[in-house]
């Protein structure tokens, strides 16, 4: 594996569909991938010799709720570490830029198969004794 380069708020909406594309989530619309970026807090991609291997972003108000969103690594980049950098950085970033003296909330939605991951960086699955199922839907436009 070539020299890491991480790009902060550089990510594209092509880096970002083909991302999504290459990790099984299907090809996204570039119109609305390009507003999503353009809404994220933060976004984080991961290059090696100017390939877009891997990324992660945040979106939220930016003060109480932090989401952890479309972390993808392409598959053979994955069991590398790379996604555990990712959420590192986007962890960083909000204990870098919240208020001082104050809690905030980061959640996420782990792909399936995915959840012992994300517990090992100390995220926890809901439901559990004080925590109800988490809830989404979606909306066809």
């Amino acid at each position: 594996m070539g020299n890491i380069v991480l790009l902060e708020n550089k990510l594209t909406a092509e880096q970002f569909c083909n991302l999504e594309e290459a990790v099984g989530f299907g090809r996204q619309n570039i119109r609305q991938s390009e507003k999503a970026i353009k809404n994220s807090i933060y976004s984080i991609s991961v290059n090696i010799e100017e390939e877009v291997i891997g990324m992660g972003r945040l979106v939220g108000d930016g003060a109480r709720i932090f989401y952890i969103q479309d972390v993808c690594v392409k598959p053979e980049f994955q069991r590398k570490g790379i996604g555990k950098l990712i959420i590192e950085k986007l962890l960083d970033y909000i204990k870098n830029n919240s208020i001082p003296n104050s809690r905030v909330t980061v959640g996420l939605m782990a792909a399936k198969g995915k959840e012992g991951f994300y517990q090992k960086l100390g995220f926890r699955i809901r439901p559990n004794e004080k925590e109800g199922n988490g809830m989404m839907i979606n909306i066809q436009i």
